[in-house]
């Protein structure tokens, strides 16, 4: 399991390495066909500032080698935003006083009417984390009745066992997204106050358990605002090298979702700007 050996990186140790990085390490790391997790470091640090054109080029280049010219689309579908976790920055947190919605079959049979329409095949559904209204025997049903309609099917729900997701997988289930939110271990529990989401050992180790289920893609991310970003990411991709490596049938992708700040909401605590977040994707 990652846990056992997340805890073998220190934050601050990361840190400087990367804060450390000169423009010879970000020129070798572009001169590499095949980088390293140092390569990365390189990539991300403050020293590739002056290389991004470079970056950019070289990872466009990568991805029409890998997928042409297509765009692959998905959609969300909410299908719940009942919640018993009391995340800081999140809109479902349990506290907040506002409507609370279960779709029923009707319901979500009309959203797929729409979604259909749209020419959409890609189906994201999600909901918040409440086993009451929406656990394992709710999102299977939901599966089973989305799936004849879309091409693929995907979760971004709360953590769920290993034969949990056999058995969504079972009826049609392609692909989880589970982001970290931070890989901080120590702060984590600041932003995860109370609810399930707390326990940051049970969710960093959900890749873990969907690689033993056997899905098909697994969507990693860290929620970019709450901690350095710079090191959010080398977590993030010792996290997807040794999922890689471990469960290497399996298809990954990486999201990079990013807290702005907004009137009346949670603030972030490291503001994460435009060319930061080209960086950071192009490498």
């Amino acid at each position: 399991m990652f846990s056992e050996i997340v805890d073998s990186y220190h934050w601050e140790t990361l840190n400087e390495e990367v804060k450390t990085k000169t423009k010879q390490d970000v020129e070798r790391a572009l001169q590499t066909e095949y980088l390293s997790v140092e390569d990365f470091k390189a990539l991300i640090s403050p020293a590739a500032a002056d290389y991004l054109e470079i970056m950019a080029a070289k990872s466009r280049s990568i991805t029409q080698k890998r997928f042409g010219k297509t765009i692959q689309l998905y959609i969300p579908l909410y299908l719940s935003n009942e919640c018993t976790n009391h995340c800081v920055y999140c809109g479902f947190n349990h506290n907040n006083q506002i409507d609370r919605i279960v779709l029923n079959e009707d319901e979500i049979l009309a959203e797929v009417e729409v979604i259909k329409n749209m020419g959409y095949e890609h189906l994201l559904l999600l909901t918040g984390e409440s086993p009451k209204h929406a656990g394992v025997d709710y999102i299977e049903h939901a599966i089973k009745l989305v799936r004849p309609y879309f091409k693929q099917i995907s979760l971004e729900v709360q953590p769920l066992s290993t034969d949990e997701y056999k058995r969504l997988i079972d009826v049609g289930l392609h692909g989880v997204y589970i982001y970290q939110e931070s890989y901080h271990k120590t702060h984590y529990s600041m932003y995860h106050p109370a609810g399930k989401k707390k326990d940051y050992t049970w969710r960093i180790n959900t890749p873990d358990r969907l690689g033993e289920a056997g899905v098909h893609k697994i969507g990693l991310g860290a929620l970019l605002g709450l901690e350095n970003w710079r090191v959010e990411a080398v977590f993030l991709a010792l996290h997807l090298r040794y999922l890689e490596k471990k469960y290497w049938r399996t298809k990954y992708a990486l999201s990079f979702p990013r807290i702005r700040p907004h009137a009346g909401g949670f603030m972030p605590n490291y503001l994460l700007s435009d060319k930061d977040l080209a960086q950071m994707i192009w490498a």
